[in-house]
């Protein structure tokens, strides 16, 4: 077989083809739950809370109405006197009742020309943290900390001391995002941040510890911003996203600029858990937290890797953001990075429809497989669900760009679904009796990219409980660069196995350690602070030099806890350090000189 030959079949999205190597996806997943207590402060972003509840209904099982069964009764007749087809509800679309000509050859829209993998920078990245900078890199985090420093400049005045509300630096903000991912491998995320800190009964996180103290990471918490907030006010005449809109983008460059997705991607919906104030906040019934922010996402079904985002924010301002809000627009939207690369979209009913299936064909060269609702005009009425429909039967009809079946799964039931990949009446022989078509398989394979995100994100959530809805935004964009770092590292490394908390803790040591190197050697932290920073280092204790004590002198013991503050005038001949009676060890001079 040529080598032409072997590339075709691999990047082949024929249903007979792809299926036999295409890879099983994880299905089991720990489930992580969220306290309900505040360990920040901030602004407010909005001057009234809205809730708005989302019509984002993705039951794909249709049952029977009476509303049916008099469509039938009045359409049966009009469009039975076609012979060879189907009739839509809009008596004007038609469906072939037999698929047309298979051809030997493949279809050009079934054919990806490049195969997953990383792309640009990407393929240098060799340690988790190159790969995790590649989407957390310099220019987000200097956006961070002006952003931050603009605001700890309007609030300093409500401080006594200066050192309170200091300034902070890229360092320290690098530390401050790896403080999050630390926390977040240890599931402590919505933990109190005191028990993280004490580490007088072992509970706390060494690291978090030596990098900043609690209240420094407090005030950081407070005070972490992603834009101007001098000029928030007029960019939110035209943008409801302006509190984060920046950085976002940003995000969204980076992740489209390291990867090249497989063959099949996924569009669907997350929701960001938040009950504070917000204009656009959505109400989701079927959803387990139900109130929050509505995200719509594109996925690598197999990989999880993350292509593109879009914050649902209701209808915005007259101008440039200004945008239309349909099921068909956000899809169209969503696809721009891979549009002409002949890969499959999944979606549900929400999304679906035969216009956007036409569309994403004819000018984009994606194909699609998604379910449909029963109240589109296309849809022959013989598709509806039935009372009459065999249990386990699949009815076909057929256009020159796409395929629809309906499928009943048990009586008064039945699924409808459209694909213009497929063109065929084959029925999957794995599903037994259920006698599934193969374009529901393939849907139910390639229709979890987004649900395996959120529950990789709720395993290891950087999540803390916030009242500020551009925080919920920011923690949700640093999951999504942990799960899509790994998936490059995994790429340049494919035949080495590493664990995702295992990779997120090596990525959060590398940006916390500059911090902990620099406040090693800060002499007016205490000196414990210091002596575990260079421990954790490993740094080598430089002993100081004999001093000229004058006789009699009283030291401070450098053992005994600050508060104590023991005076002595004993110290260890050895390291030079005074030293209490209650550290000292009296010995023999044989002892000694041995």
């Amino acid at each position: 077989m040529s080598d032409a030959k072997k590339r075709r079949i691999q990047t082949s999205k024929d249903p007979e083809v792809w299926q036999k190597w295409f890879n099983e996806l994880p299905s089991e997943f720990e489930n992580s739950s969220d306290e309900n207590d505040y360990d920040d402060e901030g602004d407010d972003y909005e001057d009234e809370d809205a809730v708005e509840e989302s019509n984002h209904d993705t039951d794909s099982e249709l049952e029977v109405s009476e509303d049916d069964e008099l469509l039938d009764e009045e359409e049966n007749s009009s469009s039975s006197h076609l012979s060879g087809y189907y009739i839509g509800k809009d008596k004007i679309t038609k469906w072939r009742k037999n698929p047309p000509n298979l051809q030997v050859r493949l279809r050009s829209h079934n054919i990806v020309k490049h195969l997953p993998g990383t792309k640009g920078n990407a393929r240098n990245a060799t340690t988790p943290i190159e790969c995790l900078k590649l989407f957390i890199n310099e220019i987000i985090v200097r956006i961070i900390t002006i952003s931050t420093n603009i605001y700890i400049d309007n609030i300093q005045n409500r401080f006594q001391r200066v050192r309170d509300a200091r300034k902070t630096d890229e360092r320290e903000m690098s530390a401050f995002i790896g403080i999050l991912f630390l926390i977040g491998t240890f599931r402590s995320s919505r933990k109190n941040l005191k028990k993280i800190w004490d580490n007088s009964r072992g509970s706390g996180i060494e690291s978090c510890y030596l990098a900043m103290s609690e209240n420094r990471f407090r005030f950081l918490l407070r005070c972490v911003r992603f834009d101007n907030v001098e000029t928030r006010n007029e960019r939110r005449e035209l943008d409801k996203l302006a509190p984060i809109r920046e950085l976002f983008e940003n995000f969204l460059v980076n992740f489209q600029a390291n990867f090249i997705p497989s063959e099949f991607l996924t569009v669907d919906e997350q929701l960001l858990a938040f009950r504070g104030r917000c204009g656009f906040k959505q109400f989701i019934p079927s959803k387990p937290a139900k109130y929050g922010i509505k995200m719509f996402a594109l996925v690598d079904a197999k990989t999880s890797y993350t292509m593109n985002l879009e914050t649902y924010v209701g209808l915005q301002p007259e101008g440039p953001y200004k945008l239309n809000n349909s099921g068909e627009e956000i899809v169209l939207r969503l696809v721009q990075p891979i549009a002409g690369t002949n890969r499959n979209v999944t979606g549900d009913n929400w999304f679906s429809s035969v216009p956007l299936v036409e569309k994403l064909l004819r000018h984009h060269k994606l194909t699609y497989i998604g379910t449909l609702r029963k109240n589109k005009r296309e849809i022959p009425p013989e598709f509806l669900p039935h009372k009459k429909t065999e249990e386990k039967s699949s009815i076909f009809g057929f256009k020159e760009e796409c395929t629809l079946v309906s499928y009943c799964p048990k009586k008064n039931k039945s699924v409808l679904l459209l694909s213009s990949m497929h063109h065929c009446k084959t029925i999957d022989v794995d599903t037994g009796v259920d006698k599934k078509p193969i374009i529901i398989t393939d849907y139910n394979r390639t229709k979890i990219g987004v649900d395996l995100v959120d529950q990789l994100c709720n395993n290891y959530n950087v999540a803390r409980n916030t009242r500020r809805w551009p925080m919920v935004v920011f923690y949700d964009l640093l999951n999504i660069s942990g799960i899509n770092a790994l998936c490059v590292f995994k790429a340049n490394h494919p035949r080495q196995t590493v664990s995702r908390s295992e990779f997120l803790e090596k990525c959060a040591w590398e940006l916390i350690k500059p911090q902990i190197e620099v406040r090693s050697t800060i002499l007016q932290l205490p000196v414990e602070i210091r002596r575990r920073a260079r421990h954790l280092l490993g740094v080598s204790e430089v002993l100081p030099a004999p001093p000229n004590r004058p006789q009699n002198y009283v030291g401070r013991c450098l053992i005994c806890p600050r508060s104590d503050n023991k005076s002595t005038r004993k110290y260890c001949y050895k390291c030079n350090r005074y030293t209490c009676k209650n550290h000292m060890k009296e010995i023999c001079v044989t002892c000694m000189a041995e």
